[in-house]
């Protein structure tokens, strides 16, 4: 199956890096980029635990890339929006339930969870700020070539900004955006030639845009189908009991009238949802 969000993996943009650090290039330098930025202007520092305020406020400053995804419109409850974003292990088990994915996922702490892609990349991120409108993860990401020829370490501060409007017609809607500073630490990564930077940048810029997407998608289905969504989530016994239940709730309270009661179905190059705008 060759649906968007599996056209590229989290570590898809790595693995391409990967392959250049381990190549023969020979070319300029990467470009050094703007000014840095001010951590405490792109998030709210004094508002994370002090333990990892240095760690993001360094991947943000001494960022390698960077991206910010273009603002994405679409119809959903902010509750059912906010539990699938608070809780990726919901979310990737009701993806999983429609389409066969090796990546696994588990939560090993209090807004902390690892996983891997089974490609060969490997995971751990938490939550350093949660709100409503704003969400803050720190990602340490580890990625070993199949044949072991290529290592590459990198930390990843992920941002999604998040707003809310209800139209006239008592319609509620969710925009969000999605913004990666990546700071790569392994040796080596400054010998990328400055005619292949362009190229990982829209491999970061793709990744990003589905990231949202993702996100969105799943809202939009869960919404559409909540008999579907109670029943997977009810069966992942890997998962708390008191977060499925939870998730039930809000599932049963928000349904709204004319949803479907069977399971969606997922096709080969699905087309965008005509729903989702992107300002």
């Amino acid at each position: 199956m060759n649906s968007p969000v599996d056209r590229r993996g989290l570590a898809t943009w790595m693995i391409a890096l990967a392959a250049l650090l381990a190549g023969n290039w020979n070319g300029s330098p990467a470009l050094a980029g703007t000014a840095k930025p001010d951590p405490a202007q792109v998030v709210p520092i004094d508002q994370i635990a002090p333990e990892y305020r240095e760690n993001v406020a360094e991947v943000i400053r001494d960022h390698t890339f960077h991206r910010k995804g273009a603002p994405e419109t679409f119809p959903c409850n902010p509750r059912i929006y906010l539990s699938l974003l608070n809780e990726p292990a919901l979310t990737l088990a009701l993806w999983q339930d429609l389409s066969t994915s090796p990546v696994q996922l588990q939560q090993i702490g209090p807004n902390q969870y690892q996983g891997n892609d089974g490609n060969g990349a490997k995971a751990s991120w938490e939550f350093v700020h949660r709100s409503p409108k704003l969400h803050v993860l720190l990602c340490n990401l580890d990625y070993t070539s199949p044949r072991g020829a290529a290592h590459l370490q990198a930390r990843i501060v992920l941002i999604v900004h998040s707003g809310y409007y209800r139209e006239v017609n008592g319609e509620h809607w969710v925009q969000h955006d999605v913004e990666a500073y990546v700071k790569v630490d392994s040796k080596g990564w400054k010998a990328v030639a400055r005619t292949i930077r362009p190229l990982i940048e829209k491999l970061l810029e793709d990744q990003v845009r589905e990231a949202g997407w993702f996100v969105s998608l799943m809202g939009r289905l869960v919404g559409m189908y909540p008999n579907w969504a109670c029943q997977v989530t009810m069966k992942q016994n890997q998962i708390q009991a008191e977060t499925r239940e939870r998730f039930r709730d809000v599932v049963i309270q928000t349904r709204r009238a004319g949803a479907f009661t069977g399971r969606p179905t997922m096709v080969d190059n699905v087309p965008a949802d005509p729903a989702v705008k992107r300002r």
